[in-house]
Formats: structure tokens, C-alpha cells, sequence
């Protein structure tokens, strides 16, 4: 059970899917960082977590594209509340074009943040968590959620780059899950198809919402040490 006086880590936690499950997070009374690069975003954020639920939220700018930026992100946490119980990898851009069509500047861009951000927050975050006492009601040290895609085990033309990265998350995310096992640390990934945000414009009856991906989230929050999944994929009507 992840509830009352944990601590989380969210990525990308000041819009869209990121912003939803913050919410979702500190109504289960965790203490919540919101984590993006916008910090005026990300106080506006922490402040409705103030007003709607008395819970602390802690604003911070990072930009994951940077290494130094990521292992920061996960100190100034651990200093501000005395440690971590959960990160949730949701940070991530997209990028258009065939392969053939994007540059190596564009890819760069999108693997540091897609890719390597996750890598780089995970190995700070669970470093800390191997410090947290286990939990009797789940059996847990900690968790890391990594927001992937159905770009993450699928792939289509015009979104190389962008698949490129989500299935190295999915590898990093299996990796680092047979890791964890031993530690009590349990890390899965959700892997979404069209979601309404900001960043993809979608609408629709058959398009997902950022509640949906943070209502999968929470539902892995209530599981056992033994039930975790690697991964979760949410694939509209079950289509290919």
C-alpha cells in the first residue's frame, strides 16, 4: 500500500497525464514533487494539491534531458521530505517523421528525454529507496512506474524516433523489474494508446484520458508484492 506520509516523484507532473496523476496521488495522502520544466506550471499544480487535499506538494524545474538535472531532482526530494517511495517516469516529447526524415539532433533530443531521463531518475531514485525500511502491507521498499506507450511495443511510420525511445523504456523498465525483485523494489510500466493532452490534441469516445492513465497507476499502488505486473498495456477497443 503507497498512501499517507510516502513521497513521489512525478515527472512531466505539471499537465496532462502527469498533472492527473499527481492529483490521484496526493488524494491517497502522499506527499507529491511535481517535476517539470515550467516551474510557474508546476506551482499552479502543487497549489490545487494544497487546496484540494491539505497535502504538501513540492514544485521543483528540471529539465530530464540532463543528468546532472535528474540525480538533483531525486536529492532535493530525499533532503525536503527524508526519502522516496515512488517515481513515476511520465516526462516525454514526440517527434514526427520517418526515420529517414529525422535528424540526428531531433533523435538526441527525444532519446535524453524519453530514454535516458528514465535511466537517469531510476538508478538516483532506487538508490534511495534501498535506504527505505520495507513495508509489512505490500512487502515493498519502493516502486517505479515508467509511462511508456503502445509505441513502446508496437511501431508505426512517422513516429521512429519517438518508438525508438518507448521501447528502450520497456527494455530499461524489464530490466530493471527482474532487478528490483530481489530488493524489494517493483517497477512496471503502462503503456497507453491515443491519450487527450496537450501534447497529442486527441479527442474522442475511443481516445484514452490522463485520469485513465492515473487510475491504472493507483491500481498497481494497491497491489501485492507478488501481484505487480512488469506491464500494463491499455490499447483502445484492442485494436493492432
Amino acid at each position: 500500500m503507497f498512501g499517507k506520509n510516502q513521497t513521489a516523484i512525478v515527472t512531466g507532473g505539471n499537465s496532462g497525464i502527469g498533472e492527473a496523476i499527481v492529483y490521484a496521488l496526493a488524494a491517497r495522502g502522499m506527499n507529491v514533487v511535481v517535476a517539470g520544466r515550467r516551474q510557474e506550471e508546476n506551482e499552479r499544480v502543487a497549489a490545487e494539491v494544497a487546496d484540494r487535499f491539505g497535502i504538501e506538494a513540492l514544485p521543483i524545474s528540471v529539465d530530464v534531458s540532463k543528468e546532472s538535472e535528474c540525480h538533483g531532482l531525486i536529492e532535493t526530494a530525499v533532503q525536503k521530505f527524508g526519502g522516496v517511495e515512488l517515481l513515476v517516469n511520465n516526462a516525454g516529447i514526440g517527434a514526427g517523421g520517418k526515420i529517414m526524415d529525422t535528424d540526428t539532433e531531433t533523435f538526441d533530443r527525444v532519446m535524453k528525454t524519453n530514454l535516458y531521463s528514465t535511466y537517469w531518475c531510476s538508478r538516483s531514485a532506487y538508490a534511495s529507496m534501498l535506504e527505505n525500511e520495507v513495508v509489512p502491507e505490500n512487502g515493498l521498499r519502493g516502486g517505479i512506474i515508467n509511462i511508456s506507450s503502445l509505441c513502446g511495443v508496437e511501431a508505426w511510420s512517422g513516429v521512429g524516433a519517438y518508438a525508438t525511445s518507448k521501447h528502450g523504456v520497456m527494455g530499461l523498465s524489464r530490466a530493471m523489474a527482474d532487478e528490483g525483485a530481489e530488493d524489494q523494489i517493483r517497477v512496471a510500466a503502462v503503456c497507453p494508446a491515443m491519450v487527450a493532452t496537450p501534447l497529442t490534441g486527441a479527442s474522442g469516445p475511443d481516445v484514452l484520458t490522463p485520469e485513465d492513465i492515473a487510475k491504472t497507476v493507483t491500481y498497481l499502488l494497491d497491489l501485492s508484492s507478488a501481484a505487480w505486473p512488469k506491464e500494463i498495456v491499455l490499447n483502445r477497443r484492442g485494436e493492432d
